[in-house]
């Protein structure tokens, strides 16, 4: 699977690098491994090309960010006419047997597999060539590479693992750690948790001298230009990306939690040292004026908040592909108009408030409806937070924290209070699990993690605020069928 990855892997290179020096070799189908593997700068190509390809559709550049796994999630309203929505009306009704779904689904495990064998590659030649490697080099890939290949796994179990809450000791998937043509065997969901932890608590002891610790997210080149490697922190997976992780990773675990909530602990004090990070400025919240002040051109991600992103040069076209208004009578993906006025935008019981600024910068009218904005591009295409996707934000951290404090949420309503400060609306008195949903809802929408909270929780995927739209949570929907290539071996 190797090959399939590194073969002109470098020609999106220069958004992670910020350097068109970069660009100055052969494609990686002339290179042999012993080039690569014979330079740190091979290295660090290496690892940037696992980057790159995080990109591709069937994984973070499309299927679980804003395409498939938001259907799953409810976060769309898929219509009835086959003629518009095709092959979604099957996966909104959670029908993972199809031919179609079933190949797309398989295409995200053998990508998101491929990967993982690519990162332990390069993890495997590490280790005999550690000579090579400059000041902290050596820490900072092996870290990124070990969160990396954690990463992938972990939304493989969220994906196609059991519910965790109800069945922790089922099988679930196979955790590779070394490069192999064999097939490894299935282990229990709580068997790959264990292991996503270790591998995740051994990148944070790596990446300890993270540049980001002292020097924030330097996103821009070196004005002496240097080597970039080091920069661009928050499109990497850095000291505070492997925090987050273990945040979110612990919160999962804590679903079915061992005695004494250790797992809740842990995502307590994960997320918390990120919230110390966002008091000491290198994680700020979004300036109010980047937002709600600049109309014409506004950070609709929030880009200062953004932890770990992924950077792809042709963000715009998801955009164009799924939201833009003009795509009508195609089918376009938006929110239940019920759904965004009732309940999420609207409705003091769960916390709406259409002052929002998530709400205001990333819904645009059009006739009656309104349509999700957050990827179109800004009016300065040349930004560098007009290329990003993100996969962790400080806000998530909030929730995180809110959630996992103790064993009542009341104690956690300062943290969420100081997220929907920070988003222009009032704040609440109490906090119900109700409202904790609907502001993981607002704070993530559009970024692929809604059916993951939902199948956490193990409770109905929201569809609309009209109840009988909803239907009840169960193994149906939660547990996707593993492919068949994962099967037969």
């Amino acid at each position: 699977m190797k090959n399939k990855i590194y073969t002109g892997m470098l020609l999106g290179c220069f958004l992670l690098c910020g350097c068109s020096d970069w660009l100055d070799v052969k494609p990686y189908d002339k290179i042999s491994d012993d080039e690569l593997f014979s330079t740190e700068e091979g290295f660090q190509k290496l690892l940037n090309g696992v980057y790159v390809e995080l990109n591709n559709d069937k994984l973070y550049g499309c299927a679980l960010t804003v395409e498939m796994i938001e259907i799953m999630g409810g976060a769309y309203t898929i219509g009835t006419d086959n003629s518009v929505w095709g092959n979604y009306k099957d996966l909104a009704d959670y029908q993972y047997e199809t031919e179609y779904w079933r190949g797309r689904l398989s295409e995200t495990w053998n990508e998101a597999y491929a990967m993982i064998l690519n990162c332990n590659e390069i993890l495997e030649n590490m280790e005999s060539r550690t000579s090579l490697f400059t000041g902290d080099n050596y820490n900072i890939i092996r870290g990124e590479a070990l969160a990396l290949r954690a990463m992938l796994h972990f939304d493989m179990l969220r994906l196609f693992g059991p519910v965790y809450s109800r069945n922790k000791d089922k099988l679930s998937i196979p955790y590779y750690t070394a490069q192999t043509n064999l097939p490894e065997e299935q282990l229990p969901a709580s068997e790959v948790i264990r292991k996503v932890i270790t591998d995740l608590e051994e990148a944070r002891i790596l990446l300890v001298n993270d540049p980001v610790k002292t020097e924030g997210t330097m996103m821009s080149g070196d004005v002496n230009q240097n080597s970039n490697f080091l920069r661009y922190r928050a499109l990497r997976m850095n000291y505070y990306a492997v925090t987050g992780l273990l945040a979110r990773v612990c919160l999962y675990a804590s679903s079915n939690d061992e005695e004494g909530g250790s797992a809740r602990k842990k995502a307590f004090n994960y997320s918390t040292e990120i919230i110390k990070a966002v008091d000491s400025g290198i994680f700020p919240f979004v300036d109010k004026k980047l937002v709600t002040g600049s109309p014409d051109d506004p950070d609709r991600i929030f880009s200062s908040e953004v932890i770990f992103a992924l950077s792809h040069a042709s963000r715009n076209q998801l955009f164009k592909n799924y939201f833009d208004p003009t795509r009508v009578p195609n089918y376009v993906f938006r929110m239940d108009n019920d759904l965004m006025n009732n309940l999420i935008f609207g409705g003091t019981a769960t916390g709406g408030n259409q002052d929002d600024y998530r709400y205001r910068v990333n819904w645009v009218a059009s006739g009656s409806n309104r349509y999700f904005y957050k990827y179109a591009d800004m009016e300065d295409t040349g930004k560098i937070e007009n290329t990003m996707i993100p996969m962790l934000r400080i806000g998530e951290m909030y929730l995180i924290a809110a959630e996992s404090q103790s064993t009542s949420l009341t104690a956690g309503s300062s943290y969420v209070n100081t997220l929907r400060r920070n988003r222009g609306v009032t704040t609440v008195s109490s906090l119900t699990q109700d409202l904790l949903v609907y502001e993981y809802i607002r704070e993530l929408y559009g970024e692929g993690q809604l059916f993951y909270l939902y199948k956490r929780l193990y409770r109905p995927v929201l569809f609309s605020s009209v109840s009988s739209k909803n239907p009840e949570a169960s193994d149906q929907i939660f547990v996707v069928p593993l492919p068949d290539s994962e099967t037969e071996n």
